[in-house]
C-alpha cells in the first residue's frame, strides 16, 4: 500500500489532529494533506511523520467543506484517497479494509466504515435517499420514536450486515475513494459550504455508475456530532439550506419547489425546537 494511500482532513478551529495523523501514518497512509479553513491568514508547509508526508495548507478564508477538498486534491498523486473529519479514529486495521474493499471492483466509488460514538454504539452512517415526508416525519419525531417506520426505513435499521453491502449514500465524516472516481464527477459540489455534500456526492457517483459500498469490517470512532449554543442553532440553519439545495434541482416548476422550501422550513422549526430540548443537531 505504499505510495499509494493519501489522506485529506479539513479542519475548522478543530481540536489536535495530529493524534489522527500519527494514527493513519501508522496504518499504511503516506501523504495527509490537512486544509485548514478556520485560519484567518494563508499558510503552507510540510513536514514528515515517520514516513509519512504531512502537507498543511489554509487558504486565509472559510471555503466550505467540499470546496477546502476540491482545491487541495491537486495536491494528491496518490490513486486512493481518504476523506476524515479532524475527530475521527480509525480502529486498527480499519484502512486495510477501506484499501481492500476500494480495490476489491473498479465499479467502487466510495467506501465508508462502521462508526461507532464514544460510548460504542453504532451510528447509522448508512441511509437512503429520504423523501420529504419521510424526512419531515424523522425530523419531527424520529428522537422521540427512534423506532417509528419513517426513521427505520431513512437509517435502513433493518441492515447492519456483517458483510459489505451496497447502499445509497454514506456518511461523509469517514470516507474513501479512488481518485479518478473523484475526479469523474468533478468533485464536492461546491454549493454545499456544510452539510449534504456527502449525500450529493454519493448521488453522483450512483449517476456516473459507481457503487457506495459500507464497509463494517472497517471501524472508526468519531468523536463529534453535538454542538452547543449558538453553534448548534446555525448548524442547523445551515443544514436544511444544504437541504434545499440538494431537493431544488429535482423539482419540476416553481410550485413544487415552494412546497418543499415550505416543507423543509417546517422541518427547521421542529429541528431548531429539538435542539432546544435534547441539546444535539445529530440526524
Amino acid at each position: 500500500m505504499t505510495g499509494e494511500l493519501a489522506a485529506i482532513v479539513v479542519v475548522y478551529h478543530s481540536g489536535p489532529v495530529q493524534p489522527l495523523i500519527d494514527e493513519l501514518g501508522s496504518q499504511g497512509v503516506t501523504h495527509v494533506v490537512v486544509v485548514d479553513n478556520g485560519a484567518s491568514s494563508p499558510y503552507a508547509r510540510e513536514s514528515y511523520v515517520g514516513g509519512c508526508r504531512v502537507n498543511e495548507v489554509a487558504f486565509g478564508a472559510n471555503l466550505g467543506y467540499g470546496v477546502a477538498i476540491n482545491r487541495v486534491l491537486v495536491l494528491i498523486q496518490e490513486p486512493i484517497v481518504l476523506i476524515s473529519n479532524p475527530d475521527v479514529m480509525p480502529h486498527p486495521g480499519a484502512i486495510t479494509s477501506l484499501v481492500s474493499t476500494v480495490l476489491a471492483s473498479e465499479d467502487i466509488g466510495v467506501v465508508g466504515p462502521k462508526i461507532l460514538d464514544t460510548s460504542g454504539k453504532r451510528y447509522p452512517s448508512f441511509r437512503r435517499f429520504p423523501s420529504l415526508w419521510q424526512s419531515m416525519w424523522h425530523g419531527a419525531i424520529g428522537w422521540l420514536m427512534p423506532g417509528s417506520s419513517a426513521t427505520r426505513s431513512y437509517r435502513m435499521s433493518d441492515l447492519d450486515p456483517g458483510e459489505p453491502v451496497v447502499v445509497p449514500w454514506l456518511s461523509g465524516a469517514c470516507l474513501m475513494c479512488p481518485r479518478s472516481a473523484l475526479v469523474a464527477i468533478g468533485g464536492f459540489d461546491a454549493k454545499y459550504r456544510l452539510y449534504m455534500e456527502d449525500v450529493d456526492l454519493c448521488r453522483r457517483l450512483l449517476l456516473h455508475g459507481y457503487q457506495v459500498v459500507y464497509q463494517p469490517a472497517a471501524v472508526v470512532t468519531h468523536v463529534g456530532g453535538v454542538s452547543s449554543g449558538k453553534q448548534r442553532f446555525r448548524a442547523i440553519a445551515q443544514h436544511h439550506r444544504s437541504m434545499v439545495a440538494f431537493a431544488a434541482p429535482e423539482q419540476r416548476s416553481t410550485l413544487a419547489l415552494l412546497v418543499v422550501t415550505l416543507g423543509i422550513g417546517l422541518r427547521c422549526g421542529l429541528s431548531l425546537v429539538r435542539a432546544g430540548v435534547s441539546g444535539s443537531v445529530r440526524n
